[in-house]
């Protein structure tokens, strides 16, 4: 089935890999925030991060660059954990390993999404 992408740079932002890999860096700071209420470091990792995806989504819309690097697994893993931490947090007394198993895994896909080559350049403007 040939499918005809109607707004490629709005396509271009959601697979973005380097949006979704700060994606994945922001949830896993919150579950950390969360998860040990007095610990400065992830919150300070987490805004960084959130600075960093507002940077590069301004710079992605108007800077309007031809091209940009698309990862679609991360893409649908990112929004997995967005998924889950949204139900984690709407969960009043959730145990730690919650918060920990998912941690966990996304450090360890993150190092196998980030080091194999399943990255693709994504032509925006044609």
């Amino acid at each position: 089935m040939n499918s005809q992408i109607r707004h490629r740079r709005l396509s271009a932002f959601y697979r973005s890999k380097v949006l979704n890999a700060l994606m994945m860096v922001i949830i896993v700071s919150l579950m950390l925030v969360r998860l040990y209420d007095t610990l400065v470091l992830p919150a300070v990792c987490g805004t960084v991060a959130l600075l960093l995806f507002i940077g590069y989504s301004a710079w992605l819309w108007i800077k309007k660059p031809a091209k940009i690097v698309v990862n679609d697994v991360l893409s649908d893993l990112s929004g997995y954990l967005t998924l889950y931490w949204l139900i984690i947090m709407a969960m009043d007394s959730a145990n730690q390993w919650w918060y920990i198993f998912p941690i966990v895994c996304s450090v360890i896909i993150m190092f196998i999404i980030l080091v194999r080559d399943t990255d693709e350049v994504f032509v925006i403007t044609e």
